[in-house]
């Protein structure tokens, strides 16, 4: 499966964006069906020993198999090679009943991968709002900051998920937050003409 990638890094022109989209693709399910997993009642895994079936499970949305896993001891918070938890794989692959069951298990929804993008920061890319309404509610910082500075009401800025501007401002998001560049998400979509993100911000708050 390729990497998720840098999905926060890539936005300073329409160009850019086309290519943070072609990495973001990358998350989809590229794995089979996965079988059953049968294990003794009594049976404790080691914390490494089933992560295939562990993140294949999370990718496919297989409870059953996640379920059976945890109750042998599988560490809920195992990160693969790019730091997606279960959590992140189960809200990027839309399976909202698997991300409640792993949430109500305690999985972390204000988990980050290496590059500092959320589960929500993902779902808002993929145009899920649903599934960002959900995670919302765990109380995560929404002004939480990938590694290039941007929050998930840039996400959606950039992506046009105006139709959660109201949620994030709700939960307190900041409106006028600059990135480690020094640009607000308004600034960003000024520089690229984007006048119906320009206008849908300013609505919610955003001055500069």
């Amino acid at each position: 499966m390729r990497d998720l990638g840098n999905f926060g890094f890539a936005w300073r022109s329409i160009a850019s964006v086309a290519a943070c989209a072609v990495v973001l693709a990358g998350c989809g399910s590229e794995v089979t069906t996965a079988p059953a997993l049968h294990l003794d009642a009594s049976q404790h895994v080691a914390a490494h020993q089933y992560d295939k079936e562990w993140f294949n499970a999370a990718r496919e949305g297989r409870w059953d198999i996640l379920d059976a896993l945890l109750k042998a001891g599988y560490p809920i918070e195992s990160v693969n090679s790019s730091g997606y938890t279960a959590l992140i794989l189960a809200a990027y692959d839309n399976h909202p009943d698997t991300l409640d069951k792993l949430m109500a298990a305690g999985a972390n929804a204000c988990a980050a991968d290496h590059n500092g993008n959320t589960a929500l920061m993902g779902v808002i890319y993929k145009g899920q709002l649903d599934i960002a309404r959900t995670l919302l509610q765990a109380r995560c910082d929404v002004n939480a900051t990938n590694n290039a500075g941007e929050t998930a009401l840039a996400f959606a800025a950039l992506f046009g998920r105006f139709g959660l501007f109201d949620d994030l401002i709700a939960h307190g998001a900041d409106p006028d937050h600059a990135d480690a560049r020094g640009n607000t998400a308004l600034a960003t979509v000024q520089a690229q003409g984007n006048l119906a993100a320009m206008e849908a911000l300013r609505k919610v708050g955003a001055t500069h």
